[in-house]
């Protein structure tokens, strides 16, 4: 299978800083994940339940927040538009690993699965992908 890296991430450049600052963390308005490949492999079931890793506890609680299991996250990436896009950014893992991750957000109906034109409800995803090419879905954080 291909790689859904728009970019090399790891010719990525981290801040040459010790402790870098939230706009040193930002990596552009260009994302760094092929959304519609991402979208492709869910949709054959190339990238299911058992490819995703919820890689901080932040993300954990908010898919247990949310009542989500893995399923449902990728049912909501699977919706998710070019327009949705926020940025791109480093985050960091729960173990201390830094990835390069694009955000989006999305009005999104859960339980028809669904986007919505009109809905105070935003779903905000930051994720990323394994840089070996694995196709592992790195889940930072999913939340309203």
């Amino acid at each position: 299978m291909a790689s859904l890296w728009l970019v090399d991430p790891k010719k990525v450049a981290f801040p040459r800083v010790a402790n870098p600052t939230k706009a040193e963390l930002k990596l552009g308005s260009k994302p760094l994940v092929d959304l519609s490949g991402l979208q492709q492999a869910i949709k054959t079931g190339a990238l299911g339940d058992d490819d995703v890793w919820p890689a901080t506890r932040r993300a954990e609680n908010n898919l247990e927040d949310l009542k989500w299991i893995f399923g449902d996250l990728l049912d909501c990436i699977a919706c998710l538009s070019s327009a949705d896009f926020k940025g791109a950014e480093w985050c960091e893992d729960r173990n201390g690993n830094w990835h390069p991750c694009d955000a989006y957000a999305i009005r999104y109906d859960h339980l028809a699965k669904c986007r919505v034109r009109y809905s105070d409800i935003n779903y905000y995803l930051k994720f990323s992908l394994e840089e070996d090419g694995a196709r592992t879905l790195v889940l930072i954080s999913c939340h309203l």
